[in-house]
């Protein structure tokens, strides 16, 4: 007779995930808004937009997915789970500030080969944290143990994210032309971008540790590989709420300045961009000095200090800066008549 086997025998434990979740129950529940109509625990997730739409002539929801990508597993090595999950609410809010709109609500999704309460529950609540930091409802989420998906001690982090934008206001960059000035507003490090290159050479090239000091500098390197991703989206939103007229948004992710930047703007154009424009920091000054690799496929790999380009008419240059604050911004190039479409970089 065949010996019969339960979920568990499998490797799922249900009741970790549970446990994850009352865990992190308060901090959840702290970024509700009055339009959250949903409790923890349900089929779906519920969010009131009568009031918002009250405010709106022609609504249009916005909506980014994203996850944190294999900096989870410099996370894992460091066991720092303090910040992944800001790195993901502001992968995906980011993405959805670039066409003009407000984040709303947040989905999360975390799996693992076998979760350990401890640090799902500590994500979650990283997530919870950066939701409630920007006005964002953290409305949902799910868990999931797959053993055999994933590799042993191997997790996923996955976002969503959704906005709203008045149609009229929707910045999607057809208005650019030659001439128009791009803002670059700093980085603080890597965000979510070029991990697979970056552990290779510091782990398996380089032999380090996540507790060793990056060579060359004072810091060590899990500081330098797990700063959290920038938030920008409360900075867009007060940009435009101060009434200053932006063209175009390109969120700085996979690809760089290099392929993100021609996304959005129109394709007889390119744009010139400065590399010696703004300082870096000692992760990107490590990178440079120890990869074998070109100056365009550096930028197309790494953010290398740059989050997130703006662009403005000339005239506006001066105001934005001043209103971003110069410690956090820099002119670092020009839009110029090109049907390559594409980012030139000098310096």
């Amino acid at each position: 007779m065949n010996k019969k086997i339960t979920y568990k025998d499998a490797g799922v434990d249900i009741k970790k995930a549970d446990e994850a979740i009352e865990m992190s129950k308060k901090e959840i529940s702290s970024t509700f808004s009055k339009d959250v109509l949903s409790s923890i625990g349900g089929f779906g997730s519920m969010y009131s937009l009568k009031n918002i739409f009250n405010n709106f002539q022609d609504p249009v929801l916005v909506q980014s997915i994203d996850g944190v990508g294999t900096k989870m597993s410099v996370a894992m090595a460091a066991n720092n789970f303090r910040f992944i999950g800001h790195d993901l609410v502001n992968a995906c809010c980011n993405d959805v500030a670039a066409t003009g709109a407000m984040p709303l609500t947040f989905l999360d999704y975390v799996a693992g080969s076998d979760l350990n309460k401890n640090i799902i529950s500590e994500v979650i609540k990283s997530v919870a944290h950066e939701c409630k930091a920007h006005g964002v409802s953290l409305v949902g989420g799910e868990t999931a143990e797959m053993p055999g998906t994933y590799h042993k001690n191997e997790y996923d982090l996955v976002g969503v994210a959704t906005g709203i934008v008045e149609k009229r206001n929707i910045v999607d960059g057809t208005k650019v032309k030659p001439g128009d000035v791009a803002i670059g507003v700093f980085s603080n490090g890597l965000h979510t971008n070029g991990y697979s290159l970056a552990r290779k050479l510091i782990f398996e090239t380089m032999e380090l540790t996540t507790s060793d000091i990056l060579p060359g500098h004072n810091i060590s390197i899990e500081d330098c590989l797990l700063a959290p991703h920038t938030n920008y989206s409360s900075l867009i939103t007060r940009i435009t709420n101060a009434g200053i007229n932006i063209k175009s948004i390109a969120h700085i992710t996979g690809g760089g300045l290099v392929d993100n930047i021609p996304r959005v703007i129109p394709g007889e154009f390119s744009v010139e961009i400065d590399t010696t424009s703004w300082k870096k920091i000692p992760i990107f000054n490590f990178l440079q000095n120890n990869l074998d690799i070109n100056t365009t496929d550096l930028y197309q790999t790494f953010n290398m200090g740059i989050g997130l380009v703006l662009i403005v008419d000339e005239s506006k240059k001066e105001k934005l800066i001043s209103f971003i604050g110069r410690d956090n911004c820099n002119s670092i190039g020009v839009v110029v008549n090109d049907k390559d479409n594409m980012v030139h970089l000098y310096g």
